[in-house]
């Protein structure tokens, strides 16, 4: 009987203590929790739009140098058709006269006798 008249007593404050200490702490928790998460989503956002960003920068970087690349290839191609045109020019004329000096030096040959036919 002595038991519950001292253990009682110690069982109830103890009760109003853990509630009190509860009521008093779990707000000061969740006040921290929400703080640092808020800290941490800020960082984290500010992180997403600078990867973002740096995305788009290097996207776009990559297809202005993709561009310039196929333009100078183009313009590459498009001299090297000009050289071939302006040899090709050139060398029209020298095979019409290497053709027709061969037409000429063959015509003035003897034409061959056949074979087979006396």
């Amino acid at each position: 009987m002595l038991k519950l008249f001292v253990s009682l007593p110690i069982l109830i404050f103890a009760m109003l203590a853990c509630a009190l200490g509860g009521a008093l702490v779990v707000p000061l928790v969740l006040g921290f929790g929400a703080a640092i998460f808020s800290i941490v989503l800020a960082i984290a956002i500010l992180a997403c739009m600078l990867r973002l960003a740096a995305a788009l920068v290097l996207g776009i970087g990559g297809l202005i140098v993709g561009m310039l690349g196929f333009f100078l290839v183009a313009a590459g191609f498009a001299l090297l058709f000009a050289f071939g045109l302006a040899l090709s020019h050139l060398l029209v004329p020298l095979l019409v006269i290497c053709a027709l000096v061969w037409l000429i030096r063959r015509s003035a040959r003897p034409a061959p006798t056949a074979v087979g036919h006396f």
